[in-house]
C-alpha cells in the first residue's frame, strides 16, 4: 500500500506538471564550477544561501543507487561529489583517499559516453577538454590546444577558500555551467540531452520483464532502486532493497526480483518520496531522527499547512520560539509579535473543521479521498519504515479536531475558549514533558504512538501520561509544575482512556465544582491552601508546591493532615492582618471538605497514577478559576459583612 500510494502521488503531481520529467529529478548541488567552452576554468559558485542551506536545487539525471563493495564503479551523470568530479577525497581516511582516483576515472567514463552519444553538445565536450587542461601531466606531451605553462593539476585551479568549503561540506554535490550559459539554472547536467536520454533509457535499465507488483503492468523490471534524501540516512539510502546472496534470495531471484517492480514505477515512487521530502514542504516534519510524511488524495496544499500546524509544529507565536530547535532568530520573534494567535488559530481550526465537512465546509466530501502517514528513520544506508498509516480525509483530520478538542482546557488566567481551542501540536508536547532539549533524545517510540492515538482517535499511550508526572514531580525550574499545557494532557490522558467507563467522571476544561473525585478534590484543596500561603507569607521563597507537592499527590493521606494544620496557622495570620479575606478562604475550603466522605479531609494512602492525573488537573483547575468576586472583593464584602 505504501508504493501504491507513492505512485499514485506522482502521477497526481505529474498531472499537475510539478514533478521533473522522466529519469530526472531536482536536486541540491550546492557548488557549481563555472567554465568556458574551451574548458578555461572561471569561477566556483557557492548555491547556498539563507533560503537553500543545502544548496540550490537543480534538475539532473535521476540519483543512481549505489551499494556493495563496488559502489565506486557507479557515477551520477555529470554530477557528483568531490571523489567524482575532482578526484578529492570527501574525508581524510585512507579508504576515501584510496578510493577518489577510482571514482574520478568512472566519473570521467561516464563523460566518454556522453561524449559519443551526443558529440555536438558544448557543454560535454567543455567537461572534457577541462579534465585536459588540468589533469595533463607535465611529463606527457601536452594538448596543442594549450600552451605547456598553462598545465596545471585540477585541485591547484579551483580557489582554497573553494576547496575549503567543499571538503567542509563532507558528500557535497558538484556540477558545471557553461559561461555563456544565459540561463543560470540550466547546467550542463541539466541539458536537453541528457533529459531525452534518460527519458528513452527509463525502461531499458530493467534487465528481465515481468509484471509489476504495483500496478500489475507487464515491463523491464527495476534490479536496483533509487535513492532518496532522508535527514540522517547516508547518501542515496534506499526504501526498497534486497542484499544480494544474504538469505534474501529465493527461487533463483536475486535483488529487485524478489519483489518486481518495474522501472518506470520504482522511479516514479522515489520521485514521488523524495518531492514529498523536500525542504520546508507542508509535507513533512523531522521529531529527532524520525521525519514523518504525510498527503492526500484532495492534493489541497491549503489542508496539508493547517494539518501540519495542528499535529506538529503549531503557529510560530513569540512565546513558542523558547522551545523552538530551529527559527530562532531575533527577526523572526519580531515577526511572530505582529501576528494575532487567536486569529491564526481559528483560521486553522475552520479550515480542519471544513475538511471533515461541518458548517461552511467548502471541499466536496462526497467521494472517499484518502490521507496518508509514514513515518521514517534512518538505517545506515536504508530507510526504516517506522509507522504507515492511512484513511479518509474527514477520518484522520476529524480525530485530529477530537484530539485538540480533548485536550482544550481553561487558561492560567482563567478564559476559556470552547468553540476554538488551542493548537496542541506533538513537538510541544513531547518538549513540555521531557527535560531533553534535544529532540533525538526523546524516545521515538512515544512519539510514534501518540501520533497514531491521535490518527486513530484511541487513548494516548501510558508511558506519556507516566513522563508527564515525573516531569511535574521534578520539575524545579517552573514556578508551578503544572503548566496548562501538562494539565491539558493528562486532562485529555484520562478522558480518553475512560471515555467508554460511565463510573468516572469526565473532566471538564475548567473547574468543576460538583466533580466529587477525591483526587481531584485534593488537587483542589492543594491549589486552596499554596494559595492561603503566598497570602500570609508573601515572597516565600519555598511554598508548599516545592517541599510537598509530589508527597501530596502520591500519598495524600499521609501528608494533608500536616498541610491542613500548617494552614491554619497561615489563616489566623491572614484574618489578623486583612480581616475578611481569612473567612474568604474558609468558605473556600470548605466547600471542597463537603463533597468528600464525612466533609473531612481524609485520602487514600497511596494514588495511582490516574488518580495523580486528577489531582494535578484539580489543582491546575483551582489555580485557573477566578469567581466573579476576586480576592480583593472578596475581602470588602466580608468585611462589610462583620461590620
Amino acid at each position: 500500500m505504501i508504493l501504491k500510494a507513492l505512485y499514485d502521488y506522482y502521477q497526481a503531481m505529474a498531472k499537475l506538471g510539478k514533478v521533473a520529467s522522466l529519469g530526472m529529478e531536482w536536486k541540491a548541488i550546492p557548488f557549481v564550477i563555472v567554465i568556458d567552452e574551451d574548458g578555461t576554468f572561471r569561477r566556483v559558485i557557492d548555491t547556498r544561501d539563507k533560503e537553500n542551506k543545502q544548496g540550490r536545487e537543480y534538475l539532473v539525471a535521476k540519483t543512481k543507487g549505489r551499494s556493495g563493495s563496488k559502489s565506486y564503479a557507479i557515477s551520477q551523470i555529470l554530477w557528483d561529489h568531490s571523489g567524482y568530479v575532482l578526484g578529492i577525497p570527501t574525508d581524510d581516511s585512507e579508504e576515501k583517499q584510496v578510493m577518489a582516483p577510482k571514482q574520478h576515472e568512472v566519473f570521467k567514463q561516464e563523460l566518454a559516453k556522453f561524449r559519443e552519444l551526443f558529440p555536438e553538445n558544448k557543454g560535454f565536450k567543455a567537461i572534457e577538454l577541462f579534465y585536459e587542461k588540468y589533469e595533463e601531466k607535465k611529463e606527457s606531451t601536452p594538448s596543442s590546444l594549450f600552451e605547456e605553462e598553462e598545465v596545471k593539476s585540477l585541485p591547484d585551479i579551483i580557489p582554497e577558500e573553494s576547496l575549503q568549503e567543499i571538503k567542509k561540506k563532507v558528500g557535497a554535490n558538484i556540477s558545471f555551467l557553461l559561461s555563456t550559459e544565459s540561463n543560470p539554472n540550466k547546467l550542463i547536467s541539466s541539458h536537453e540531452d541528457i533529459q531525452s536520454h534518460q527519458a528513452g533509457s527509463s525502461e531499458k535499465d530493467g534487465e528481465e520483464k515481468g509484471r509489476c507488483l504495483v500496478t500489475g503492468e507487464q515491463g523491464p523490471i527495476a534490479r536496483l532502486h533509487g535513492g532518496i534524501s532522508l535527514f540522517g540516512a547516508q547518501a542515496n539510502a534506499t526504501l526498497i532493497s534486497f542484499q544480494k546472496s544474504s538469505g534474501y534470495d529465493s527461487y533463483g531471484k536475486e535483488q529487485g526480483l524478489n519483489a518486481p517492480i518495474s522501472q518506470t514505477v520504482s522511479d516514479a515512487i522515489i520521485s514521488g518520496l523524495n518531492m514529498l521530502l523536500g525542504k520546508d514542504k507542508n509535507t513533512n516534519y523531522r521529531i529527532g531522527e524520525t521525519t514523518f510524511v504525510f498527503w492526500n488524495t484532495l492534493q489541497d496544499d491549503d489542508l496539508l499547512k493547517v494539518y501540519q500546524e495542528a499535529t506538529f509544529t503549531g503557529l510560530p507565536f513569540d512565546s513558542d520560539f523558547d522551545d523552538e530547535e530551529e527559527a530562532t532568530s531575533t527577526s523572526m520573534k519580531k515577526a511572530a509579535k505582529k501576528r494575532d494567535p487567536e486569529k491564526e488559530t481559528k483560521v486553522v481550526i475552520q479550515a480542519l473543521r471544513s475538511a471533515v465537512g461541518s458548517k461552511n465546509a467548502h471541499i466536496d466530501r462526497e467521494h472517499s479521498d484518502r490521507f496518508y502517514i509514514l513515518a521514517l528513520a534512518p538505517n545506515a544506508k536504508r530507510v526504516s519504515v517506522k509507522l504507515w498509516m492511512e484513511g479518509t480525509v474527514s477520518e484522520i483530520v476529524g480525530n485530529t479536531l477530537a484530539h485538540l478538542d480533548d485536550m482544550n482546557i481553561a487558561r492560567p488566567n482563567g478564559l476559556l475558549d470552547e468553540e476554538t481551542p488551542s493548537l496542541r501540536p506533538i513537538y510541544r508536547i513531547m518538549k513540555a514533558i521531557y527535560t531533553a532539549t534535544d529532540s533525538t533524545k526523546w524516545p521515538r517510540q512515544v512519539v510514534q504512538e501518540l501520533l497514531e492515538s491521535i490518527i486513530k482517535g484511541l487513548p494516548y499511550p501510558p508511558a506519556l501520561q507516566l513522563a508527564c508526572l515525573e516531569r511535574i514531580h521534578h520539575d524545579h525550574t517552573s514556578k508551578y509544575p503544572v503548566t496548562e499545557l501538562r494539565a491539558a494532557l493528562l486532562k485529555a490522558y484520562i478522558n480518553r482512556k475512560h471515555r467508554k467507563n460511565p463510573h468516572i467522571t469526565q473532566l471538564t476544561m475548567a473547574l468543576d465544582k460538583s466533580n466529587s473525585n477525591p483526587a481531584y478534590l485534593a488537587g483542589r484543596l492543594f491549589a486552596l491552601l499554596e494559595r492561603i500561603q503566598e497570602k500570609a507569607i508573601p515572597g516565600v521563597k519555598a511554598n508548599i508546591t516545592d517541599r510537598y507537592f509530589r508527597t501530596a499527590s502520591a500519598t495524600p493521606g499521609i501528608i494533608f493532615g500536616r498541610l491542613l494544620q500548617l494552614s491554619a496557622f497561615h489563616l489566623s495570620k491572614i484574618k489578623k492582618e486583612h480581616g475578611g479575606l481569612g473567612y474568604y478562604f474558609d468558605r473556600q475550603i470548605q466547600e471542597v471538605l463537603e463533597l468528600l466522605p464525612g466533609g473531612q479531609a481524609t485520602f487514600d494512602k497511596f494514588f495511582t497514577p490516574d488518580q495523580q492525573s486528577v489531582f494535578a488537573v484539580g489543582y491546575y483547575h483551582q489555580k485557573a478559576y477566578r469567581d466573579q468576586k476576586d480576592e480583593n472583593g472578596a475581602t470588602e464584602a466580608e468585611q462589610e459583612t462583620e461590620n
